[in-house]
């Protein structure tokens, strides 16, 4: 009765002071979209897309890392690192090196190629070669096939690598799981599908001759530098350009290829005849009604690039923007597919606008680029949300660029 009545006698300019003093809902524009990059010497980044600007570093005890990839519960980061060989473990609810470990032993080490996680985030899969330090010489083993235990530290799984199919040239593969895990996808020049049980080739498709008509010698995901995870890329499927011939007069064209990981199916569509000689991966909104990709024609001395976009539904293309391209560059898209980025081979990332194509800001990184990088999905970002103790650091940081 009391607090009823004290409620109705509450004066109108009190209750309008009470709710002008309650903090405003955070709106969805202004929450925080993170991407992790690594860079020079030793630390990963946390960039926010939205400021347009690095909030934060995470310091590596080990050495540069040159390849990171996302758990599968969104909760941690691996990086795998190059001096050592190691394979370190970030929490990224406090941004924290919580493990690491190194396969590495007095006179072996393991050069690792791509890195992917098992979807139960129980085992880590890569193509290693071994090296091993003689007293006057060096033997490499043939590349195999990995699976490395989080818990215990070990290879529990190896396989030689198909001899008959090459690595030149490969640093970061794309790598994929069927949705139940019990296929392991590596995309080469050919498709290459294994059990992850016994890490053995169930499947080959050749892209030479995918069994498609109407279709040969398919380069699927013709990229320029390297792969990127979509993070708005639908489960069990993989979606990216492609470049191929048709088999009768070998006229080169380009489409956009949808790949179902759980029943190995294709969705090839062509666009039209090819006149770009490189393209990078095609990423989605997060309502998959546009993709975008950057084509690159010419030589690295005079090269033309262009900004393209997609309407996924129809597949057809719809806008184009010509762009100054660097001589190396890698391309991404923001989680909300509001901006694109252009980074790599240097210090700085370009944030275009998705819609215009105008260039928004250049953001200069403290160190040259070392790694891929990882979007964030929009579901995940509580996850990778601020720690409590995110200010003195960001002062630091602030303090170490000016």
């Amino acid at each position: 009765m009391l607090r009823s009545a004290f409620c109705t006698v509450l004066p109108a300019s009190f209750v309008v002071a009470l709710a002008l003093s309650a903090p405003a809902p955070a709106r969805a524009a202004d929450t925080p979209q993170l991407i992790y990059l690594a860079s020079w010497p030793h630390q990963i980044l946390v960039f926010d897309s939205v400021q347009e600007k690095i909030i934060d570093t995470i310091t590596l005890d080990t050495d540069i890392a040159q390849n990171l990839i996302l758990s599968p519960d969104k909760k941690k980061l691996y990086a795998s690192t190059v001096k050592d060989n190691s394979i370190v473990t970030i929490d990224l609810s406090t941004r924290k090196e919580i493990g690491k470990f190194t396969l590495d032993s007095a006179n072996k080490s393991f050069r690792m190629t791509g890195l992917a996680p098992d979807p139960a985030g129980k085992l880590l899969y890569s193509i290693a070669t071994t090296i091993t330090k003689a007293a006057d010489h060096y033997d490499i083993e043939p590349a195999k096939i990995i699976a490395i235990d989080l818990d215990t530290h070990q290879i529990v799984r190896s396989t030689d690598f198909p001899k008959d199919e090459s690595l030149l040239g490969v640093w970061r593969p794309q790598m994929k799981f069927s949705p139940d895990g019990k296929y392991f996808y590596l995309f080469l020049s050919n498709i290459l599908v294994f059990e992850t049980q016994t890490l053995k080739l169930a499947k080959k498709i050749d892209l030479a001759d995918p069994s498609m008509p109407g279709f040969s010698n398919v380069v699927f995901n013709p990229v320029e530098e390297e792969s990127a995870e979509d993070p708005n890329e639908e489960p069990g499927k993989l979606t990216n350009v492609f470049m191929s011939s048709d088999p009768f007069v070998h006229r080169a064209v380009f489409g956009i290829a949808k790949i179902d990981l759980a029943t190995l199916s294709f969705d090839f569509t062509p666009v039209a005849p090819a006149t770009t000689i490189s393209m990078t991966p095609l990423l989605l909104t997060p309502d998959h009604q546009v993709g975008y990709t950057a084509a690159i024609n010419g030589n690295p001395g005079n090269r033309r690039c262009e900004f393209w976009a997609f309407d996924m539904k129809t597949r057809k293309l719809i806008r184009t923007q010509e762009f100054d391209g660097r001589n190396r560059f890698s391309f991404s898209l923001s989680a909300d597919g509001q901006k694109v980025f252009i980074y790599g081979a240097g210090y700085e990332i370009s944030v275009y606008d998705a819609k215009t194509f105008t260039l928004r800001s250049t953001v200069t990184l403290p160190g040259d680029m070392t790694s891929n990088i990882i979007v964030m999905p929009l579901a995940a970002r509580s996850a990778g949300s601020a720690p409590a103790n995110l200010a003195p650091r960001v002062a630091t940081y602030s303090a170490q660029v000016q």
